[in-house]
């Protein structure tokens, strides 16, 4: 996913040079789980299948804007096919990594018993300004102005935890329908009722911020992070 400035400054250039329509329909992409190898639900293909069963999520965020997303799977069935094979294991936990709404590098994963565990990096999951770290993928991008395309679908958990936390001395700060345990937000499928198709969607209006512990004037900068990233207040 590209900063969000850049589709702002875009948009914004658009306006300027006139060009202006109102836009018929929200034309966003379907919902997306945060945590996409959490919903893993496959057939190998000599037939065999392969289903996630519990599961949580922790994205660690890192004061050079880097993050790390680490998750782990109980496997309802499957288990022994994926810890058999390497190839088929990186390929199946590759394709349903990118169901999420993470762009992953270096993935890695294995199987320990009939867990999956799972870890990769995603290098444009952030924005720095300030000297503070604003996560900004669980607030989806709206449609291109003035043509209407474009749109981020509205994010759910996918998995039954996810936690955003910061790397030793540094602190999340965050809203929603998130709980603040010690410096970290979390949420989990108990906290909110789920659709009709099993889905907990998150409340987040205002991007997860993670900043130093006891820096001067965090919740400013906190404020101006979120605002130079075009979130919406």
């Amino acid at each position: 996913m590209r900063p969000r400035t850049i589709a702002a400054a875009t948009a914004i250039l658009l306006l300027a040079a006139g060009i202006a329509a109102a836009p018929a329909a929200d034309a966003r992409a379907p919902p997306t789980p945060i945590c996409g190898v959490c919903e893993l639900d496959r057939t190998t293909p000599d037939g065999t299948p392969v289903a996630a069963g519990e599961s949580a999520l922790t994205v660690t965020l890192r004061g050079n804007g880097s993050t790390t997303w680490e998750a782990r799977v109980d496997l309802a069935a499957g288990s022994d096919a994926l810890a058999a094979n390497e190839s088929l294991r990186q390929r199946v936990v590759s394709a349903a990594i990118r169901d999420g709404i993470a762009e992953p590098r270096d993935v890695n994963a294995r199987v320990d018993g009939d867990t999956l565990l799972v870890d990769y990096r995603d290098p444009n999951a952030t924005e720095r300004h300030l000297g503070v770290v604003v996560f900004t993928p669980l607030t989806p991008a709206s449609p291109s102005v003035p043509f209407a395309i474009g749109g981020e679908g509205p994010r759910y958990l996918g998995a039954d935890r996810v936690t955003v936390r910061g790397e030793s001395g540094w602190e999340v700060r965050g809203d929603a329908s998130a709980s603040d345990s010690g410096g970290r937000l979390v949420w989990t499928r108990d906290g909110t009722e789920p659709d009709d198709e099993g889905r907990v969607f998150v409340d987040v209006d205002r991007d997860p911020v993670a900043v130093e512990e006891g820096s001067v004037l965090a919740g400013g900068r906190a404020w101006v992070g979120r605002l130079l990233t075009g979130n919406n207040f």
